[in-house]
């Protein structure tokens, strides 16, 4: 008998989610970055503004930013909220996760009013928790509990937009400096194993010279000796194995130093703006407050 029970509940808990999944807005046909479900921006100058401020920054960065504002949120959380809608309709690069998603639910009848941030994986750096939650409680419900929603949606992507910016800015940085990349990524042990190597060559070359027998005279070949023995090449010299081995380590030296430089096929071109396609993850980043 418990165990029925134990089924009746689990069906109950996943019918009550997909129900509360169910309030989470489709996809507009018409993508934008600023979707205003609610109508409490009230300002299509402003809008117009703001869809032009975030598709030029997801044009240079690839980052997708995008508000959305709703009536209610089918009793989710406001974090938790904005990562279903996030995942829901796909913000961000599948590859890159670096998407960011606002809610905003004003007060109205059906409760208090609520902001919820969500974070990608690939955001998380530039936008951090503390971060996000500074943005609502300073920035944001200031604005909000006078009536300013739009106010205060401005407010945070003013903030927001120049820190991913700078955040994109100094990884292009890095990888356009091949001496910084290299450290990075390992690259300076070439030099390492340079030093290596030259040192094991010149121990092997000082015990040669050490273990050689001295005052050994060598008894000189006679002329019919010479015609009868095949004549046999001679062993090369320590300065030709010295050239040998520096001509080594160079050509090494030469394939460490192309494996630094950015190749062509790696160059940062933005790709074209596609909002709300990319289907990014979120991995559990963001904030949320009341008020």
């Amino acid at each position: 008998m418990k165990f029925y029970y134990k089924i009746a509940l689990s069906v109950l808990i996943c019918m009550m989610w997909g129900i509360t999944l169910a309030q989470v807005p489709e996809k507009p046909a018409q993508p934008a970055p600023v979707v205003d479900l609610a109508r409490i921006i009230n300002n299509d100058s402003l809008t117009t503004a703001l869809n032009a401020q975030l598709d030029s920054l997801s044009k240079k960065t690839q980052n997708q930013i995008v508000v959305v504002t709703v009536d209610d949120m089918g009793g989710l959380d406001g974090k938790e909220f904005a990562t279903e809608l996030g995942k829901k309709w796909g913000i961000g690069g599948k590859s890159l996760n670096n998407g960011f998603v606002m809610v905003v639910k004003p007060r109205n009848d059906k409760g208090a009013g609520e902001i919820g941030f969500a974070t990608g994986y690939g955001l998380e750096g530039a936008l951090p928790d503390v971060f996000c939650k500074r943005l609502q409680t300073e920035y944001m419900i200031p604005h909000f509990k006078n009536g300013d929603y739009a106010g205060g949606i401005k407010a945070a992507i003013d903030e927001i937009v120049p820190v991913v910016l700078n955040d994109y800015e100094q990884a292009q940085a890095l990888a356009g400096n091949p001496a910084e990349r290299a450290k990075k990524s390992g690259g300076g042990n070439g030099w390492l194993f340079i030093a290596l190597a030259i040192g094991a060559i010149a121990l092997l070359m000082f015990l040669r010279k050490r273990n050689k027998p001295a005052g050994i005279a060598t008894e000189q070949p006679q002329p019919d000796q010479l015609s009868s023995k095949q004549e046999e090449p001679e062993p090369a010299s320590e300065k030709e194995e010295q050239e040998e081995v520096e001509e080594t380590i160079e050509e090494e030296e030469n394939d460490n130093n192309c494996d630094n430089k950015p190749s062509a096929s790696n160059a940062n071109e933005p790709k074209p703006y596609k909002y709300g396609y990319g289907g990014g993850d979120f991995g559990g980043g963001g904030a949320s407050t009341k008020f």
